[in-house]
Parts: C-alpha cells; structure tokens; sequence
C-alpha cells in the first residue's frame, strides 16, 4: 500500500508547467483555441480645477460603471471596471481635467491560465485516488502517508484555484489607476538645468 502511495505522489509533483500541444487539451477550458486572455491596465495622470469635486465625479463614475476601488490614498484612486465597460469609464473621466499621461497596457495570461486548469483537473483526479486509497487503508502507517499526500496536493490544488480565480478576475475587470492633482508638475534640480539647456539653444537659433 505504502509503495502504491508513493508512486501517486510521483505522479501528482508539479511537472514543468508547458503551454497545452493539442486542441484535445484546449477543451478542458471549453473556451476556443483562439480565445486569447488579456489582462488590461489603465493609467492616467489628470490636472483638474478642484480635487475634491473630480474624486467625487470619479467616484461616481466607478459606481456607474459597477466597478470596485481597489485602493484609495489622497488623490491616487486604483479601482477595476467591468472590461466591457472600461472605453466609456475613461471617456467620463478624461472629461474631468487637462491629461497630463495616460497609458495602457495589456498581458496575455492565455498560457499560463490554460497551463493552470489543467493541471488542478490533474490533481483534483489525484486526489480523488487518494480518498479512496484512504477508505481501504488498515495500518496506521499507510493512513498517515496517504493522508500527507493528500494534504500536499488539496494545498496546491487551493492554490492554483486562487490563481485562476484572479487570472479570470484581471480579464473580467479591468485595472484603472487614476491620479488627479490641481498643481501641474514642476521640474525637479536636474529638469531645471536641461529646461535652461533647451532655451539658450532656442535662443540661438529662433529670434523673434
């Protein structure tokens, strides 16, 4: 019995974690070979009138959007929006002020996500095995290393739960991190220097 346990526990050590090879590995997704996943992220810096008024609208906005914060510090606001309705929450909130920057980026997950699925069916299947090997086991010491191994694998198998679980968060919402302030951004020692730089050079070559 022992010996049995130890050669499940062989099959169930993470193997090198590689993108699936066939179409037939795809369908435990149920998703389409060409249905990428991509995680998008939102950035954007705005100069507004008053402070107070554009954390409001922006409040309200992520509200309307039915979007959550997920951090809020002065006027820093991290929050995600329903991907679908990212495009007409940035139009709401571009409204609100001059932009100062504004970026967006986007993270294919597809791999890794699909890597991740199969693997937990693996293990889910290994840790049914172990269930029934822990039903017919006699001797004490074939109970206590069936039932390390199966605590070694329903851990890992949680843990790659909460990694789908997020992966498909990132794609579901997107992430927006908005910064607004009413000062503009003013130059620090060395900015000062090569802002001198430019207008003695414009000087020599432009004369109005």
């Amino acid at each position: 019995m022992i010996a049995f346990v130890f050669m499940l526990a062989s099959c169930a050590s993470p193997p090198r974690m590689e993108a699936p090879a066939s179409f037939e590995a795809d369908k435990t997704l149920q998703r389409p070979q060409n249905d990428r996943m991509v995680a998008y992220s939102v950035s954007l810096t705005l100069f507004v009138v008053d402070t107070d008024e554009a954390r409001r609208i922006i409040l309200e906005q992520i509200r309307n959007s039915n979007g959550f914060i997920v951090r809020e510090t002065g006027n820093d606001i991290s929050t995600r929006i329903p991907s679908e309705n990212l495009d007409n929450f940035l139009n709401n909130i571009r409204v609100l002020g001059e932009i100062e920057n504004e970026s967006r980026t986007g993270t294919d997950i597809t791999d890794q996500y699909r890597d991740d699925v199969i693997r937990l069916d693996s293990l889910k299947s290994v840790r049914d095995r172990y269930l029934v090997l822990l039903e017919r086991a006699n001797g004490i010491s074939d109970v206590l290393s069936i039932e390390r191994e199966l605590e070694r694998v329903i851990l890992e198998i949680e843990r790659l739960e909460g990694r789908i679980r997020h992966a498909e968060l990132s794609v579901s919402y997107s992430i927006a991190s908005i910064r607004f302030t009413s000062e503009r951004s003013r130059p620090g020692p060395i900015g000062w220097i090569f802002y001198g730089l430019f207008r003695g050079i414009k000087w020599l070559f432009v004369w109005n």
